[in-house]
This record gives structure tokens, C-alpha cells and sequence, in this order.
């Protein structure tokens, strides 16, 4: 195959001179060159298939366009040119990339706007067509002879425009004939009118409003699927995706196919952070693989991956507060329009998130929350780090702040007024059960030294150089409880020697999901966690799981893997009752053996009850030590924290320099302390980069992503993170929790924008609102400060 590949690759250069051209693409492949073999520990950009051909995609250069017309005579006379598809030779089956799981039943509304191809393009990056070839060289010198004619169509970008009365539809699916995508979510402790009342009567009003960026997750994988359409009519796909089983009810309804004929892996994934939660390219590689019968490989190039992917919900937040005289918050009216792109997606459902996320930190009688996501012509939003919880923590908080300084109270002793209280119910009657986002404060209040650092801050107010301390709020929950049924199931087998394998759809993103699953059913069967093989994320091998979204992972699966492992446990002590003659209540497990209590020295291993179950040793019928669990989410748990941040502001440059961070979490028990830390330290790293610089630039003439590579796009570097990070935890145990956690994976990139916002405004004295906090902004809001 390689030698193949080698000698067209050569007559493709030969035909680029005959032109003229002169070909600068990668090495050719190496005559001995030979297959790969794969297996699980691969990146799906690693796997190598016999007989494998390459894709490339034609992204639409408009905004907005409809296709007139598609002529491909061109590109099939390209010598390995093996298919050509595009919305005129397509399926046309309208679906949503970010359905979760067949029959969705949100209660968001989540219209099906997408197509494989559509007549329409609404995005600059949008799909046009795409190409199968034996190498992606010449797949992608294919897709440059297609010829496109557009009608041209007037277009929106922003939430201000798409709103505006007579604004052009960005997507027809609008509610109304708007650009209202699944209409509004309203909802409170009182009616709205009698919410904006009470915040009116109260003794100080304060409004705000924050314009959010659009940001991208900044995995350094590129998006890549791998498919192949066996003789048989099973359509497998390789993806490094979250959802494997998502996935399959989207790519099936995509293709017209059953469940039963689709397959979805998951491959080793290089970072995610909730980019690669929704479908993206697969339904393409999948047709081209029905197309040709041979396996298809897509790979996006960097630029590919910011035009036509997914990214975190640009937006304006408006929060509006009344307050007491003695510091208590009366009422608080939320306004949230979040811009979800050309498609819906999970639009929606992120302001669904979003809006529980409102109730769950204030303690407040009076509450409202009012939001939308809005369709507009740029690339689509989706899940993120976070899903919407960012951009409701990083407003409120600032805006908090603004009350303190004008009311003259200290951010933390505000706080800690009004927050709520462990197993406290909120306004809307729910119960926060174990919340300690008060000992957060407290203990991050001590930590980091809050009323002598804010005065030694203070004292350089006068000078060039100038420092800000801050501080801010998150909150996350742990599931999709009660929005959505959420549930995982987890089989776990023993094997004759003791060793185990655990079968679960769970997904590890490099979370350290796999380590904390074996350890917890080590810890029930009592034995090392590396005799314990997870195999994760295979519709067609592992039971069902929701995927790795919600924060969900530890406390979903982590439960299901107790009850498995207790399953287990009981069969090993009743087999080794048997084997040993005594009655199960004088048994215990202990470092891989079942031993007498009472008598230690009579004992056996687990490796010999597999051994005597498999035999029918014992005269119970011959079986397999094997347990499946499944376990139903029917408690709603949140994780807190409260971060502190130190910076440093040149009033000359206005470049932001973080000088110290402090992280404290409310997660209940750390099931492990190592990939804890990892957790906070990276959502520490994406909070600060969302703050103080990430971006996406949209042109706002022809809604062009301007900087769509990382040379452009301003990704937080390793040498920006502050000199000093610490991560302090509260560990009160959640009873509802596997051993007492909760969740961490979100939470702790919630509440960093805030913290560092809030201490740059403290440094320079003016009130911000918006980020990035790039130099550009903090200059024209210094002055004009000044000449107000």
C-alpha cells in the first residue's frame, strides 16, 4: 500500500509541474513504510486501515449564501479521486449535533436545523462538499477544482444585530420569525414583574451589562475521524469524541441507518474541554465510506478546526440587584442572550445550564432569570469548559463588586452575608445539601492573607506599576439531574488470576476518569487498582453512559461502579463460603483474599473463587464472577469554590501580569488528590486566558474568523500562568457521593474569570465589562474615566 501511495504520490508531482507548480505538502511516504497496528492507547489521527482513503472539505467562503449550483468535473479527472459528496448527491435527514440520546427529551426546546449538506451555507466555514482520495494531497487539490455559484444573502453576527427589528434570519428555524433559537427560558422564585418589583423597593438598585467573547477550547488534537462501511452494511467510526453513544443516534439519523449498523469508538483523546461533545464531521466520512466501501480518514488542519467546530457562547449578561441597608440582597433579575451561530446545537440547553447555575450560590427571596440563545451567522457555539456557567459566574461577580465599592462593603464579608448555607433551601425550594461555599470564603479569606494584601494593594494606587486583589464565586453541578434522566452502567468481570476488567461508557478525556473508577472498585474488592483493565467508550462492547459532559463522571459513574464492585463482593463471599464451609457473615475481604474474621489464617484468594466458580467446584452450577450496575441520578449535587487572585497592572502598557492565584473548592471527598490538583490547575489556566486574552475575531463586515490559528489566536501560555498557584480544599463529605465526592471538572475553571476581573478593576480603579481584558480595552476605560 505504501509502495502505492509512493508512486502516485510521485505522479501527482509530476502532473502539478506539468502546470507549473511546484508541490510543498509533507515528506512522501517512505518505501518501507508499513501498517500500524492498532489498538486501544492510539489517537484516532494515529489509526491506519488497509486500503484507507483521505478527505478533505470545501468550507463556504460566505456568511450566507444559498448554493445555485456545484460543478465536480474537475476534481473526479484528479487520478485517485474516489468520491465526491455534496448537498445535491446527499441524504438530506435534518438532525441536532448535540442531541443526547435518541428521543431527546429536554425540556429546552432543541430544534433539528443541521444537514450533512445543506442548500444553504450560514457560516463562513460552513460545509459545502467534501472529497475522498487515496492521499490528502490530492483530496484537498480536488476540492480547489469545485466550482460553487452562491446567491449571496444579507447576514447577522451579533446578538444586538440578529434582535434588531426587520433583522435578516440567520437560520429559519427562529421562534416567531426571529433569530430566537428554541425560544425563551423564563423562570423564578416569583413572577417577573413581582421580582423587578422587589428589586425596585429595595434601598440601592444597581444594573449591569457584560459583553462576553467568543473563545475557543484550544485542544491541541486537531478534530480528526476515521470510517469505515464493512461489506456487511456496519458502519464503524473512530472519534475522538465525548459521547459515543450521542454520537450514534446522531450519525445514524444523519445516514438513514439503524442503531444496530452504527459503531462508535472513542479513541485516546488529546483534550476536549467539552469541543468534542457534539457530532461535527462524522456523518461526512461516513457517507464517503458507504460511497466507496473503503475506510475514510478526516483530518482538520488548525485552521479547519476554528472555522468549522465549535467554541464557547459569545453574549451580553445583563444583572440587575436591589440591596438593603444592612447588605442583604432583596431580588436579583438575570438577562442572558447567549449567540449560538448559525445552528442550534446545544444553544439551548448551555442557557438551560446556565440558568440553573442563578439559584444555587445567593441566598435572595427575590429572583428571576430570562434567557435565549440567539442565531446569528457565525461559527456555531457549543459546549465548553463550563456550559454557560462561566458566563453568568464572570458578570454576576463583577457586578457584585461594583456594590460592594459603592455601598462600602468589604467582597468578602458582602459574600459571606449572602451566600447560602449547607443543606439550605434556596429561593426556589431546592435543597443545596452539603454546600460549604461559606468555609470556601473563610478559609480562602486566611489562606491568602485577603484584608492585608487588599491594603498592601491599595498602597500602590499612585504609582505605574499598580497591584488588585479579587476575588469570585462558581458553582457547578454534578450530572444532568433533574433536566435529563442521567444514568451510566458498569459491568466488572474477575478474571482466574485475580486480575479484573471494568467494562464502562464512560469517557476519559485525560481526566484521570479510568484511574478513578479502578480505584474505586479496588477499594471495594481490596485490590491493587492496576489489576483492573478499563475499557471505556464502545457502543458496541460497553454498556450505555451519557457521556463526559456535566461534570458528571466521578459521581454518575463512580456510584455505578460501587454498586457493580458490591455485586462482586457479595458473589466472591459466597463462593468462598462454600470453599472455606463457613457462613458469610464471618467473612470479609481483605488485600485479595476472602478471610474468616475471626480465624485470618483460613483464607482464600480471589484468584481461587474465580477458579472454583468457573469449575462448579462447590456444587453451585459452573459461572462467571461477573456484576453489571446501573445507577439513576435522583439528587441534584453542587460543588463551590471561591477564588482569590493577586495581579499586577503597568498603567503605561496596561499589560496584565497574574501574580499569584489562590483556589479554594467545596468537592466533598477527593477520591485523588494528584488528578484533583491537575483539574484545578488547568481550569485556573483556561479561567485566566478567558479574562486576559483568548478571542475569537469575527470581521464584522463578513463574519470571518480573523485569527484562526494560534499564532493569532492569544491561547494563555505556560509562561503567563502566575508565579504561585495553590489549591485548598474543604472536604465535606456529599452523602449522595461515590465515598463522599463530588465533582471538580468544571468548577474549577468557573469562578477564575470573576477573581481576576474584579482585581484588575480594584487596581485601576474603573469599572470593566467585558473581556478579554486586552490592553487596547483597559486604556480607552481608563480614559475615559479620566475625562468623565
Amino acid at each position: 500500500m505504501a509502495e502505492r501511495q509512493y508512486e502516485e504520490l510521485k505522479e501527482f508531482e509530476k502532473q502539478l509541474e506539468a502546470r507549473g507548480l511546484k508541490y510543498v505538502g509533507r515528506p512522501r511516504p517512505n518505501r518501507e513504510a508499513v501498517l500500524k497496528v492498532t489498538g486501544k492507547a492510539v489517537y484516532v489521527d494515529d489509526l491506519r486501515l488497509p486500503n484507507m482513503l483521505h478527505a478533505k472539505l470545501l468550507l463556504s467562503p460566505h456568511a450566507h449564501a444559498r448554493i445555485v449550483s456545484i460543478d465536480t468535473s474537475e476534481a473526479e479527472k484528479i487520478r485517485g479521486v474516489r468520491a465526491i459528496v455534496h448537498y445535491f448527491n446527499s441524504p438530506h435527514n435534518v438532525f441536532n449535533s448535540a442531541m443526547r440520546f435518541y428521543g431527546d427529551n429536554s425540556p429546552f426546546d432543541m430544534p433539528e436545523t443541521e444537514y450533512i449538506f445543506d442548500e444553504y451555507v450560514r457560516f463562513v466555514g460552513d460545509r459545502v462538499a467534501a472529497v475522498a482520495a487515496d492521499d490528502p494531497f490530492i483530496a484537498e487539490e480536488a476540492v480547489k477544482r469545485i466550482k460553487v455559484e452562491y446567491e449571496l444573502l444579507p447576514a447577522v453576527f451579533d446578538v444586538d444585530q440578529a434582535l434588531a427589528e426587520g433583522a435578516p434570519l440567520a437560520n429559519p428555524h427562529g421562534v416567531d420569525g426571529t433569530n430566537i433559537c428554541g425560544g425563551w427560558l423564563a423562570y423564578g422564585s416569583h413572577s417577573e414583574e413581582e421580582v423587578l418589583k422587589a428589586i425596585d423597593e429595595a434601598d440601592y438598585v444597581f444594573e449591569d451589562t457584560f459583553e462576553l467573547s467568543k473563545v475557543h477550547h484550544g485542544y491541541l488534537e486537531p478534530v480528526c475521524h476515521v470510517a469505515y462501511y464493512s461489506p456487511d452494511g456496519k458502519l464503524t467510526i473512530w472519534t475522538s469524541g465525548q459521547n459515543v453513544f450521542c454520537f450514534r443516534s446522531v450519525i445514524a439519523q444523519a445516514l438513514g441507518l439503524p442503531h444496530s449498523k452504527v459503531r462508535v469508538i472513542k479513541m485516546i483523546v488529546g483534550g476536549a474541554f467539552g469541543g468534542k461533545l457534539e457530532v461535527l464531521h462524522e456523518p461526512v466520512v461516513g457517507l464517503l465510506s458507504m460511497r466507496t466501501g473503503r475506510p475514510v480518514k478526516l483530518r482538520l488542519t488548525r485552521k479547519e478546526v476554528f472555522l468549522s467546530t465549535r467554541s464557547r457562547h459569545s453574549g451580553k449578561v445583563t444583572v440587575r440587584t436591589g440591596v438593603d441597608k444592612d447588605g442583604r440582597i432583596r431580588g436579583q433579575y438575570i438577562r442572558s442572550l447567549m449567540n449560538t451561530g448559525a445552528y442550534a446545537g446545544s444553544g439551548p440547553n448551555t442557557v438551560g445550564a446556565q440558568s440553573g447555575k442563578t439559584f444555587l450560590l445567593y441566598d435572595a427571596p427575590y429572583m428571576f432569570y430570562r434567557g435565549a440563545a440567539v442565531y446569528t451567522n457565525i461559527p456555531p457555539a457549543g459546549a465548553m469548559r463550563g456550559y454557560g456557567t462561566p458566563q453568568i459566574m464572570l458578570p454576576r461577580e463583577t457586578h457584585i463588586d461594583r456594590i460592594c465599592r459603592e455601598m462600602g462593603w468589604d467582597p468578602v464579608e458582602f459574600r459571606l452575608k449572602n451566600v447560602l448555607r449547607p443543606f439550605q433551601n434556596n429561593c426556589l425550594g431546592q435543597n443545596v445539601h452539603n454546600a460549604r461555599i461559606a468555609d470556601c470564603i473563610r478559609a480562602g479569606m486566611e489562606a491568602f492573607r485577603w484584608y492585608e494584601r487588599r491594603r498592601a494593594a491599595e498602597a500602590t494606587h499612585g504609582q505605574r506599576v499598580r497591584r488588585g486583589v479579587g476575588m469570585g464565586l462558581a458553582v457547578h453541578g454534578a450530572g444532568w439531574y433533574p433536566v435529563y434522566q442521567d444514568l451510566t452502567t458498569v459491568t466488572i468481570r474477575l478474571h482466574d488470576d485475580g486480575t479484573a476488567v471494568l467494562l464502562t461508557g464512560t469517557h476519559d478525556l485525560g481526566t484521570g476518569a479510568r484511574t478513578i473508577l479502578a480505584q474505586i472498585a479496588a477499594e471495594i474488592l481490596t485490590i491493587d487498582p492496576d489489576l483492573i483493565e478499563v475499557i471505556e467508550a464502545d457502543t458496541d462492547v460497553t454498556p450505555l453512559d451519557l457521556g463526559a459532559q456535566a461534570s458528571r463522571t466521578t459521581y454518575i459513574g463512580g456510584n455505578a461502579t460501587i454498586l457493580a464492585a458490591r455485586q462482586l463482593r457479595e458473589q466472591l463471599l459466597d463462593e468462598a463460603s462454600r470453599m472455606l464451609k463457613v457462613s458469610i457473615d464471618r467473612l470479609e475481604l481483605d488485600d485479595g483474599f476472602v478471610v474468616v474474621r475471626d480465624n485470618p489464617s483460613q483464607c482464600v484468594s480471589i484468584a481461587d473463587i474465580v477458579a472454583s466458580a468457573q469449575r462448579g467446584s462447590t456444587g453451585m452450577p459452573q459461572r462467571e464472577l461477573i456484576a453489571t450496575a446501573t445507577f439513576e441520578s435522583r439528587t441534584a449535587i453542587e460543588s463551590y469554590a471561591a477564588d482569590f487572585c493577586e495581579v499586577e497592572v503597568d498603567t503605561e502598557t496596561y499589560q496584565v501580569r497574574v501574580l499569584d492565584f489562590l483556589a479554594v473548592h467545596n468537592s466533598g471527598r477527593v477520591i485523588n488528590p494528584l488528578l484533583f490538583e491537575g483539574q484545578v490547575h488547568g481550569g485556573i489556566h483556561m479561567g485566566l486566558g478567558y479574562a486576559l486574552s483568548e478571542e475569537m475575531i469575527i470581521d464584522p463586515q463578513t463574519g470571518e474568523v480573523k485569527n484562526p490559528n494560534f499564532k493569532k489566536y492569544r491561547m494563555f501560555k505556560a509562561a503567563d500562568m502566575p508565579p504561585s498557584i495553590r489549591v485548598i480544599t474543604v472536604e465535606e463529605p456529599e452523602e449522595a457521593g461515590p465515598f463522599g465526592g463530588k465533582s471538580i471538572g468544571e468548577c474549577a475553571s468557573d469562578g477564575v474569570a470573576g477573581a481576576v476581573v474584579n482585581a484588575v478593576s480594584h487596581a485601576l480603579g474603573v469599572e470593566l465589562r467585558r473581556v478579554p481584558l486586552t490592553p487596547e480595552y483597559l486604556r480607552s476605560v481608563v480614559e475615559a474615566s479620566r475625562r468623565s
